[in-house]
């Protein structure tokens, strides 16, 4: 589009109106289908995955600064998976043509932990005929209660970068909190979150090149307060019938905590192919929002942003 180096603002508003990922549409065809030159996979973070995947588009033939327009997916969940909240992360995988949809895998800010945060979801773009017309886009959602929880803690314990401390208030409403529910509730999931365990926040994400997914942490973080990206091989598996399972195969940092920062996580990233490889761009921020109920907050009042 012309005007690429120029910035204007818009506002397209869809309930619930927090947008915390995206994703530009590569799918010619339904961009053609609306009339759109250009367009974007937006997820919301407030409320079940079926409600909160919006696609954003600009109309062909109009000024850059006009012409958008908004719509909800018609999306339905192929299976009973329970609750889901708090979509976090939003990617394609170009090999197989899935978009895949994260949850923060995280809790409340005064903890605990909550497993209805703790979903992937992904569907076809290519099966997408119109966003708003039946038949609706069929949702495939797994909701394997800590699972990825697990994974990341155990590759983390045995092969992971040097982690910050968890504060106390953390590790009691976080840890402790879930622990405690678990086994007060006999939930299915108990025993999956354990003492010396990290609270998982996943706010990024981007298939590599290889297949790989790339998960951004907005925490923890390094020991010296640095980003920490993770690189997980076979997502897909969390579909396919069976147990098995994905696997960690890496660890990144980012020296990356802005201006005079001090603690810093990450808040989205994008990878690009370039002649001469992967560029990955990321945004980091702050461990959480300034609320005087997160514990992170209280523990890390350097990681504020």
């Amino acid at each position: 589009m012309a005007g690429e180096d120029e910035l204007f603002q818009m506002e397209l508003n869809l309930h619930p109106n927090e947008a915390s990922g995206l994703l530009t549409i590569g799918n010619e065809e339904l961009l053609g289908e609306h009339g759109w030159d250009l367009g974007f996979w937006a997820v919301l973070d407030e409320g079940e995955i079926e409600d909160c995947i919006a696609a954003i588009g600009h109309r062909g033939g109009t000024p850059d600064d006009e012409g958008w327009e908004i719509e909800r997916l018609r999306a339905e969940v192929s299976d009973a998976t329970g609750k889901t909240e708090d979509a976090e992360a939003i990617t394609r995988d170009d090999s197989t043509g899935y978009v895949y949809i994260l949850g923060s895998h995280f809790g409340s800010k005064d903890g605990p932990l909550q497993p209805k945060r703790g979903f992937v979801a992904r569907f076809r773009e290519a099966e997408v005929g119109h966003v708003t017309e039946d038949p609706a886009m069929e949702l495939e959602v797994s909701r394997r209660s800590f699972v990825l929880h697990r994974i990341i803690n155990d590759a983390l314990e045995k092969v992971g970068p040097g982690l910050i401390p968890l504060g106390e208030q953390s590790h009691k409403a976080l840890i402790e909190a879930t622990i405690e529910r678990g086994e007060k509730e006999s939930k299915k999931w108990a025993g999956l979150v354990r003492e010396d365990d990290y609270p998982i926040n996943i706010e990024g994400a981007a298939f590599r090149e290889n297949g790989n997914l790339l998960l951004g942490l907005r925490f923890p973080t390094t020991a010296e307060g640095r980003p920490i990206l993770i690189e997980l091989e076979g997502i897909d598996r969390l579909f396919d019938p069976g147990d098995a399972l994905p696997e960690v195969s890496g660890f990144w940092t980012a020296d990356a905590v802005g201006n005079d920062g001090e603690i810093a996580g990450v808040r989205d990233l994008a990878l690009l192919g370039t002649g001469e490889g992967e560029e990955l761009h990321l945004v980091t921020g702050n461990v959480d929002s300034r609320d005087k109920q997160s514990v992170l907050i209280q523990d890390y009042p350097g990681g504020r942003g």
